[in-house]
């Protein structure tokens, strides 16, 4: 027992001075912003962080190396690029618009990929909504064995808005079997003004905010637009990050920088579509 009693004793006394370090109060405070400091730079860089980081650093827009000269269109009226290293392909983007699509007809016409609409934010209720025929033509496009990707029209008038329209996004192309890009389409509409109060900054940190989303879920992010709204609207210089969709209907672009595909006509007509329907060349690097 005496022996039990000072054996006990030792052991305490030493676990006494193994433990015997103490912070002040600004030392415990110092290390706690040391560890939230750490949280959000862990978070920031590992995709972690639902909420939005802001725009990144200005960055000099890269020039495309496209030949105009090898751009091409067969005699069915579409256009084609081909050089020592690029290729293309032919996209069809659809939505509402183009009603009930015959597949069976669409598969045959060498249609590489289909961009269905998925959705968008009302401009003047402001509610995200979906395409009322994006369930049928994903389900279409996919048993005719075409490549899906998908656009939404936003509306969002902060990054936070933005956000949610990628979770929105996210939500419904959920066991689709989506395997082409999603891309972000903001453009004015007239007689809406949800948006026309928007500085060109706040704009960006939109397109921004919504595209950095799709991109840390894993998915190609491509941001659309024309021209004017990609060299007006928006900063592109801070943008840098993600692949354009260009939208310009005309023979030959002299937009002079970096995109991965061309929207280069809105009344094409296909086989299988009633009416118009917008067609896009998407370059290949070889």
């Amino acid at each position: 027992m005496p022996n039990t009693a000072k054996n006990t004793t030792k052991r305490k006394s030493s676990g006494r001075k193994k433990s015997g370090l103490k912070l002040t109060w600004p030392e415990v405070l110092a290390s706690a912003i040391v560890l939230l400091s750490l949280g959000f730079l862990l978070g920031r860089f590992t995709g972690n962080s639902d909420s939005y980081s802001g725009l990144s650093q200005e960055q000099d827009l890269r020039y495309n190396d496209y030949d105009t000269s090898c751009y091409y269109y067969d005699d069915r009226g579409r256009l084609h690029y081909e050089d020592e290293n690029y290729r293309s392909v032919t996209v069809m983007d659809v939505s509402y618009v183009q009603k009930d699509i015959d597949w069976d007809q669409i598969r045959d016409q060498d249609i590489d990929m289909v961009m269905i609409r998925l959705g968008f934010r009302g401009y003047n209720s402001g509610i995200n909504t979906l395409d009322e025929f994006y369930e049928r033509n994903v389900e279409g496009a996919r048993k005719a064995g075409i490549k899906i990707g998908v656009y939404f029209f936003s509306q969002a008038i902060s990054p936070e808005e933005a956000i949610e329209e990628a979770d929105f996004v996210l939500k419904h192309i959920k066991g689709k079997h989506i395997d082409g890009p999603i891309a972000f389409d903001m453009e004015p509409l007239e007689n809406a003004n949800r948006i026309t109060h928007l500085t060109s900054e706040e704009k960006t940190m939109i397109a921004d905010a919504f595209l950095q989303r799709i991109e840390k879920k894993g998915y190609e992010a491509l941001l659309y637009g024309n021209p004017t709204w990609l060299g007006s609207s928006l900063w592109m210089t801070r943008l840098t990050r993600y692949d354009v969709w260009l939208a310009h209907y005309t023979d030959y672009t002299q937009w002079p920088y970096e995109y991965v595909m061309w929207q280069y006509t809105s009344t094409a007509s296909v086989p299988g579509i009633t009416g118009n329907v917008d067609l896009s060349v998407r370059l290949i690097r070889k």
